[in-house]
């Protein structure tokens, strides 16, 4: 009986390899007999070995650099809104002379009484700051206090140009926009990537852009998954 055994499996294994040497799609035919035929003869199966694989953009900082990072937006977050908040008191404690100086003077253009303008900054800056300080809709909050700013950036080119940007040495030390570009900058990162982990959107709401997704799917009528 193990004669036969040994003829039968080198005939199957001979007819394997000649197919395999003339279509190599037979290979898989030839394995399998060869894996029949070990368990047959009572040899061991051999196992194949999967390697586990490694994520290659996860590096030992990841889990110190994230919560650090989420920290740092928060401390941006809060020194902004808390540097911002007065520019609004301001413009509420001089209407007349912000909306006579500023608004009439340089932008006459726009419709309506200037004073609604000035108390239109006013209110955005100030309530503003006060939503994008603890992280509520953020994004379109930081936008609109972008836009007051952009408009501060305006005036300031308006009434005393570039003054020799970017190399000039200015007897103030520093530009009439520069302030208020930097704000344009910060309020432009929070327009764009919201107010961070540490905010009511990302931790009460379950995040500022799913409950835009959700209002926006109420409203018109979109399928909810």
């Amino acid at each position: 009986m193990f004669k036969i055994q040994r003829v039968l499996f080198a005939v199957l294994a001979l007819a394997g390899n000649t197919a395999a040497f003339t279509n190599p799609g037979n290979a898989n035919v030839l394995s399998s007999h060869r894996t029949g035929l070990a368990a047959f003869g009572g040899k061991a199966k051999a196992t194949k070995i999967v390697e586990p694989e490694i994520d290659e953009d996860v590096t030992m900082f990841d889990s110190i650099a994230e919560p650090v990072g989420d920290v740092a937006v928060l401390a941006l977050r809060l020194a902004t809104c808390s540097l911002l908040v007065h520019h609004g008191f301001d413009k509420i404690q001089n209407v007349d002379g912000f909306s006579a100086n500023v608004v009439a003077k340089f932008f006459g253009f726009l419709p309506g009484p200037p004073s609604f303008w000035t108390l239109s900054a006013a209110a955005t800056q100030v309530a503003g700051a006060g939503l994008l300080t603890v992280g509520i809709l953020a994004r379109p909050v930081a936008f609109s206090m972008m836009c007051t700013m952009l408009v501060a950036v305006i005036f300031h080119l308006l009434n005393t140009g570039a003054e020799g940007f970017p190399l000039a040495v200015v007897p103030q030390h520093s530009y009439n926009y520069e302030l208020a570009a930097m704000y344009v900058g910060v309020l432009a990162y929070f327009a764009a990537a919201g107010a961070g982990a540490y905010s009511v959107d990302e931790a009460v709401l379950g995040g500022e852009l799913k409950l835009y997704e959700s209002g926006i799917k109420k409203v018109f009528g979109g399928d909810e998954e």
